[in-house]
């Protein structure tokens, strides 16, 4: 059943390049949330129970009082301890209002096993991430 909330599965940033189908699948499973500035909807040394995908907006991954990364439509945000099955190891806030596709844990990795170009796309970023982090 096609949801009716006005998402085009096709220009769905970060993912328009999977299939439309498995882009579709994304979105059914997932839930449109809006999240306002100032709000942070993780934090460090919390279990990871949640990962998104910014659709609009933007957030800033931090730690302590360090800025880690500055993350846009399109980019994931919380799948790192997902993948990891790890506590969070930042904080991240909201620096322009949100609208984002979130997953809770089991609907993540259902999709992660039902979907394996979205399996490589989740993989591929939290390597380059890990690097980036331990590049620091």
């Amino acid at each position: 059943m096609a949801r009716d909330d006005g998402l085009d599965a096709g220009a769905v940033p970060g993912v328009a390049a999977l299939d439309p189908d498995a882009v579709q699948r994304l979105i059914d499973l997932g839930r449109l949330v809006h999240i306002p500035v100032g709000w942070s909807p993780i934090r460090a040394d919390e279990p990871a129970d949640k990962a998104y995908l910014l659709l609009e907006g933007s957030v800033e991954a931090v730690d302590g009082d360090v800025v880690l990364a500055e993350l846009g439509a399109g980019e994931f945000v919380g799948e790192m301890g997902l993948v990891g099955k790890t506590l969070r190891s930042a904080r991240v806030t909201v620096v322009q209002p949100v609208l984002a596709i979130a997953w809770p844990r089991a609907d993540f990795q259902r999709l992660r096993e039902e979907i394996p170009d979205f399996d490589r796309l989740v993989t591929e970023t939290t390597d380059r991430r890990r690097e980036e982090n331990q590049a620091r």
